[in-house]
């Protein structure tokens, strides 16, 4: 993949409690396992995180998909100065108009529902909890298929099938179509850090949201994909990705 001669050491966060919370943590952990956080929460729980684990000497390049690419422009501000950041990369990013978006109108009146009654949440998931591993990549299965799946997709996407990620990713997608609204010009306050790569045919950030970016950046700081990638790239199209990531960091 690319120049073979660089090596680059990653460090990966998840949303708090969008995966189970580990047995040793459900206890001596800072936060239980069926709390459900919003949007700030989290982008402060990314900014904990950094803090904590980033090496400060080192060049460090962040990366950010989808509502992680606004988490990561929100957090910018408060590590510029302590770290060696030398970029930060949105992929498919949603950074404005979530609602307005395909995707968000489609489902934004079923995550109000949802959000507000969270009993119907638990009662629609609760039975995940009961299913063993095997059962769950199973059933994930039958929207992940074909031979470019990677093994690794099937088992983080099992690892979704579960009461409280699924009321915690209702409560977080409600409050981010709440959120982010009309593009805030400072999340790209530092414009010679930021780097976008966006998607043709994006339902959570359309073609156009590329195009005003494009208009707000400096020029080869907006991509636009030409290879029919999808939102949920780690699917199928992972080495596509990765290959544009390494034009952005060269």
């Amino acid at each position: 993949m690319g120049d073979r001669k660089r090596h680059y050491l990653f460090y990966t966060v998840s949303h708090l409690n969008h995966v189970a919370l580990p047995a040793e943590l459900k206890s001596s952990g800072k936060h239980r396992p069926y709390d459900r956080f919003q949007l700030d929460a989290q982008v402060q729980h990314k900014l904990d995180f950094v803090r904590e684990h980033l090496p400060k000497a080192q060049k460090v390049y962040i990366l950010g998909h989808s509502i992680g690419s606004y988490m990561m422009l929100r957090i910018l501000p408060y590590i510029k100065d302590d770290f060696n950041i030398r970029k930060v990369i949105g992929l498919f990013p949603t950074v404005e108009k979530m609602a307005d978006s395909p995707n968000g109108v489609r489902l934004k009146r079923v995550l109000a529902t949802l959000d507000a009654n969270d009993w119907l949440a638990k009662g629609m998931s609760f039975w995940l909890d009961f299913l063993p591993v095997s059962v769950k990549k199973w059933l994930v299965t039958w929207n992940l298929t074909g031979d470019m799946v990677p093994s690794d997709v099937v088992m983080s996407a099992a690892e979704l099938l579960h009461m409280n990620v699924f009321r915690n990713i209702v409560h977080m997608s409600h409050d981010e179509l709440n959120k982010v609204c009309d593009f805030d010009q400072t999340l790209i306050a530092n414009k010679d850090l930021v780097y976008f790569y966006y998607g043709r045919e994006d339902g959570w950030c359309p073609e156009d949201h590329g195009y005003a970016m494009e208009a707000r950046l400096p020029g080869g700081h907006v991509v636009l994909d030409e290879d029919g990638c999808e939102h949920a790239f780690v699917i199928r199209d992972g080495a596509v990705v990765a290959e544009q990531l390494l034009r952005f960091i060269k």
